[in-house]
């Protein structure tokens, strides 16, 4: 009951947002009643077909067929939500029906799109009328219902109010007769086959019957809500659930007058009572949805309650067989969704099924997934395309049944959908609209010229992502036939190894590279079946792989390797039997094990079992990064209980499984005060062992609450431990254990986890946010995109991936809301209860620094969030990484819907260096790996301190070492040494609380530093504040710590005149000693003279004596 009553608590909070108060409404009730004045009070006159001529021309119609003479409206109604009370904020519009007078139409108007030319220019001369008043602020056009060939006048009154006026042209059922508008008729003669045989044009009938009886729907609405405020409010519900997921504006979706036929349709007896007038408007909503998606009514056709006197018995099956969805109006002579489309259906019933899931959650109902967050097409989709383009529309006529673009959108949907096959559950193809601003002098062909969007959401990536599309068996002739005919010269006999001999379609890639398959597959058939130029298509598959990759390769392909020497290890570690303690467990910790890493360590030549010493040729690398591996020995009640003498007892062992390593297999090993690094078969192994009493972070209570509910740990942990804490979480083994073992499966169960975590840490780095937020921290905000994807599907491609890690981070309330992830499932509700508890009592007023994490990350080892995120990031730091996000995502969603070029998306990834006091350039060969330096950084500011290039490369081993051979130089190899980090630390030391240093741990060519000064940054970039910072000591010790490593120092402009006053200051406080010490120096040397002088005579006069 508690639950339920904090979902009905936030879902009418969220109607008072939404809903329309129509008790404060008498001025845009007065505005209407002005406006319908002013209408009916309009003089009869001549109206020209020139005034939407290009319009007109473009519809096929001449001139001589539109001419007509202008008479006022015979009616103008308020109908809609305005009239049914369901207006939903933030589109408030008020809808008014123009009745055109059937003197302004001959008998034979409903034929070639006569109708829609003089709508349209009945339209124009009201607008034409209405400009000249005072009292509209602003006149614009828009498309009805998003039809192109149906636009309607948007008028703007001069009253403080946010609404606006619709002028909706509607015709009355006696202008036509009604049934020329049969489903089988012809109604646009030139609307014909190739064999010149007349075509139905159901569609465009559709469009007039829709004009005819929009009265008819409007009052058949207001019958039913007037009595049911429930009902009311449930449409409001519908209406946000269908704008959070983009579907309301589509020319092919479902609107908000269509969500409130169904809502009204669920509660009559042709709905069977679905709906209740007891229900709330949450369990209404919740029906309808359950409608949509569980019982597919839309799918399955719907056939509205029949209104008395005035129902034509529908041909439901010649329904069917026309239109692709079907809902019958309750005059069963229209289609309300004769424009939808079977794919709408799908995304609609997908996006159903998924709510639906997320509101069981017993809390709250998923409130804030269901109607607080945006499902933009650009996240929604695993695949993009875009056409740039088209060579779309034919150049007469453009409008037949439909518009020659929409045939284009469907004609590219069908070839898209027919390639894909099973490799997409859906291929959604997005409706191009008149752009905004349109008038009627621009036409229709602006249409045509609006680039193409496709999106594609995948199946299982096996299957998305596999080398063949196999075909029909060569015996099946016509299907074979087919095959040949779609794939053409792709197709291909090929026998398989159980011997059947089928049509195939293969996409050959090197195996880092199968998410581009879907780039040929594109470019293949739209080239084929479409003659589109390969340059005018972009498929946004691959274009950020640039960010983990290394010279155009991606080092992961080296994952088989080596977890083929970890398995070599491993077998040899628990096969030594010699040690006082058996191995009995070898678990792997580094990222690069549980497919996380960004780079990934290449065999390296010296880590190999060298034996003999023989010159090398080709230059070798001198940094090696480590893969760290924790080993668990038998239990043994003779281990001491003093920290220094467990941790000296550990380096006994280790000690030990060195020596007995390389007496054994020969291989090196190279021991230390935590650790033993392993060299075998191209790789160093970082071994430590795991003891059951070592410190850790990870709370007693918390661990137990993990135990009971099921998580899996890999040790024993024994009590005593748990009270204690290392000295940072990177030397905590227990914790970074649990956190390997609880994402070490995800890779396998989620492909798309690996590449989205990489390029997550990627952009992390990019931005100098490396000491900001930890790897792990950044794991597990990418592992709750794949456990908790609502309202999403799970992410099945990189950039897709990183759109919705930067969505999550710009978007959920840090402040206010604990991020539990679940990964494995093993949390309860009891766990979910205890989080919450513990949060509430932090207390994270937004005026005050909150207290707890900045961000809170509840995992089942660690409920009260105090190991990951326990320092960093804090409120500020949480800060920039938001802001980031929110640029990037932004960005991100800008390049997939717009396609530009690559070099556009490296921006992504190209940090600001302006917001930063100081600017630290490094020199390339003095990193750990340049090869992964994205690029080098651009900077317009003049360096206060240059230094000189070094003359050795750190990154390589010098020629001298390598001419004394392997065994020589295996001894220069730097294991797990990266010069950025320890600089960075240095300076840390150095310059204490400060500066807060911003750096890229990955590989980057520049550092960012910031004073923290209690000033506002507001202030400090106005007045130029510098605060209590002595620049020139800061600027000495950035130079000084990188010593061979940095390159330059640079100062923004406010630091930069502080630093040229301080060192003006030093220069003349110097100039001034050194005159001094050139005095005195005088003063001594003529002191010395005179001394000298004074000898001489004395040793004169003692001769002479």
């Amino acid at each position: 009951m508690v639950e339920a009553s904090l979902a009905a608590v936030k879902v009418e909070e969220l109607l008072k947002e939404v809903r329309v108060d129509y008790t404060k409404t008498k001025s845009v009730e007065a505005a209407v009643a002005g406006l319908q004045k002013f209408l009916l009070g309009l003089s009869e006159a001549e109206v020209s077909p020139s005034l939407a001529g290009k319009f007109v021309n473009e519809l096929g119609v001449s001139e001589e067929k539109c001419l007509f003479r202008f008479q006022k409206p015979d009616a103008v109604e308020v109908i809609g939500s305005f009239l049914t009370q369901s207006v939903t904020k933030p589109v408030q519009n008020v809808d008014l029906a123009v009745r055109i007078p059937k003197a302004c139409f001959h008998e034979k108007d409903f034929l070639n799109y006569r109708y829609h030319a003089k709508r349209i220019i009945y339209l124009c001369a009201i607008e034409r009328e209405l400009s000249k008043s005072a009292r509209y602020q602003k006149i614009e056009w828009a498309p009805f219902t998003e039809d192109a060939t149906k636009p309607i006048l948007v008028v703007y009154p001069d009253v403080a109010t946010k609404f606006v006026l619709r002028l909706i042209p509607t015709i009355s059922t006696e202008h036509f007769d009604i049934t020329k508008f049969g489903l089988e008729r012809n109604n646009v003669r030139l609307a014909k086959s190739k064999e010149g045989v007349a075509l139905p044009t159901p569609h465009y009938s559709s469009s007039i019957v829709e004009d005819m009886l929009l009265l008819e729907h409007s009052a058949w609405l207001h019958s039913h809500l007037s009595k049911s405020p429930a009902m009311r409010d449930a449409i409001c519900l519908a209406k946000v659930w269908l704008r959070q997921r983009s579907v309301d504006g589509y020319y092919n979706g479902l609107n908000g007058f269509m969500i409130s036929m169904l809502i009204v349709h669920l509660s009559t007896s042709a709905g069977k009572f679905r709906i209740s007038e007891h229900m709330s408007a949450l369990q209404m909503f919740r029906v309808t949805l359950d409608s949509i998606g569980t019982m597919d009514v839309l799918g399955r056709g719907i056939t509205m309650q029949k209104i008395e006197g005035k129902y034509e018995s529908p041909d439901i099956k010649q329904m069917k067989t026309t239109f692709e969805v079907l809902m019958v109006d309750p005059s069963g002579r229209l289609n309300l969704t004769h424009r939808l489309t079977k794919s709408a259906v799908a995304e609609l019933k997908d996006d159903a099924l998924r709510t639906l899931e997320t509101m069981k959650n017993p809390r709250d109902a998923g409130f804030e997934t269901v109607f607080m967050t945006r499902v933009g097409f650009a996240a929604k989709f695993d695949c993009h395309v875009r056409i740039a383009k088209p060579s779309a529309v034919s150049a007469s006529p453009r409008c037949l049944d439909q518009g020659s673009w929409r045939l284009y959108e469907k004609k590219l949907e069908t070839v898209l959908t027919r390639a894909f096959g099973e490799r997409a559950l859906l291929v959604r193809v997005l409706e191009r609209m008149l752009p905004a601003g349109w008038r009627p002098s621009e036409g229709l062909a602006c249409i045509g010229n609006v680039p193409l969007l496709a999106g594609i959401q995948f199946n299982n990536l096996d299957i998305a992502f596999r080398l063949a599309d196999i075909g029909p068996g060569a015996d099946d002739k016509e299907e074979a036939r087919k095959f040949r005919a779609f794939w053409g010269q792709k197709a291909e006999l090929r026998r398989f190894k159980d011997g059947k001999i089928s049509e195939t379609a293969v996409w050959e890639c090197e195996p880092t590279q199968r998410h581009l398959i879907v780039e040929q597959i594109v470019h293949h058939v739209l080239q084929r079946h479409l003659a589109i130029a390969p340059s005018d298509i972009t498929v946004v598959a691959g274009q950020l792989d640039f960010a983990i990759t290394v010279r155009g390769k991606d080092q992961a392909a080296v994952m088989p390797t080596i977890l083929e020497a970890f398995e070599t290890l491993s077998k040899r570690l628990r096969s030594m039997e010699d040690l006082p303690l058996r191995v009995v467990s070898v678990q792997p910790l580094s990222p690069e094990f549980r497919y996380a890493a960004v780079y990934y360590p290449q065999p390296h030549p010296l880590a190999a079992e060298v034996k003999e010493s023989n010159p090398l040729t080709k230059a070798v690398g001198a940094c090696l990064d480590p893969l760290e591996v924790v080993i668990q020995l038998e239990g043994s009640g003779r281990w001491p209980d003093a920290p220094v003498a467990v941790h000296r007892t550990k380096l006994a062992f280790c000690l030990n499984i060195a020596s007995r390593m390389q007496e054994k297999w020969g291989v090196h090993c190279i021991a230390s005060e935590d650790a033993v690094d392993i060299l075998m078969e191209g790789f160093a192994f970082r071994l430590s062992i795991l003891y059951e009493k070592d410190r850790t972070f990870i709370n007693k209570e918390k661990l137990a609450s993990a135990l009971s509910s099921g998580g899996a740990l890999p040790v024993k942990v024994g009590a005593a431990a748990l009270n204690a804490q290392p000295a940072s979480l990177k030397e905590d083994r227990l914790l970074r254990s649990m956190h390997a073992s609880i994402l070490h499966g995800l890779h396998g169960l989620y492909p798309a986890f690996s590449p989205t975590v990489r390029l997550a840490k990627r952009w992390v780095a990019s931005h100098l946010l490396s000491g900001v937020i930890v790897e792990e921290a950044v794991e597990l905000l990418v592992a709750y995109l794949f456990v908790n994807p609502a309202p999403f599907p799970r992410p099945s491609s990189r950039a897709t991936g990183l759109l919705r890690f930067l969505h999550l981070l710009e978007r959920h309330d840090w402040l206010l809301a604990p991020l539990i992830v679940n990964v494995n499932g093993s949390m309860t509700l009891a766990d979910e209860e205890v989080i919450m508890s513990q949060f509430r009592k932090l207390n994270r007023d937004s005026g005050t620094d909150c207290e707890g994490p900045a961000m809170y990350l509840s995992t089942a080892y660690d409920l009260c969030s105090e190991t990951w995120t326990r320092d960093c990031p804090n409120s500020k730091g949480l800060k920039r990484l938001v802001a980031y996000a929110k640029s990037s995502s932004a960005l991100l969603t800008n390049m997939i819907m717009s396609g530009d070029s690559n070099v556009k998306w490296q921006t992504l990834f190209r940090t600001p260096l302006g917001c930063y006091d100081a600017v630290v350039r490094l020199n390339e060969q003095s990193l750990a790996h340049p090869s992964r330096l994205l690029f080098p950084v651009e900077l317009d500011i003049p360096a206060v301190v240059t230094k000189k290039k070094p003359n050795d490369i750190l990154a390589m081993i010098s020629p001298t070492v390598m001419k004394a051979g392997a065994l020589a130089a295996r001894n220069y190899v730097l294991i797990g040494f990266d010069p950025v980090d320890y600089y960075v630390k240095d300076l840390r030391e150095r310059l204490g609380e400060s500066c807060l240093v911003f750096y890229d741990h990955l590989g980057s060519d520049v550092l960012g530093v910031t004073w923290t000064t209690t000033a506002s940054s507001k202030k400090r970039r106005e007045e130029k504040v510098v605060g209590t910072i002595d620049v020139t000591a800061v600027v000495k010790h950035l130079s000084e710590a990188g010593a061979g490593l940095v390159k330059s120092v640079h100062l923004s402009d406010k630091v930069r005149g502080a630093f040229t006053v301080n060192v003006q200051e030093s220069v003349a406080t110097e100039s001034k000693e050194a005159a001094g010490h050139e005095r005195a120096s005088k003063k001594l040397k003529r002191s010395e003279v005179n001394r000298k002088k004074k000898s001489r005579a004395l040793k004169k006069m003692r001769s002479l004596v």
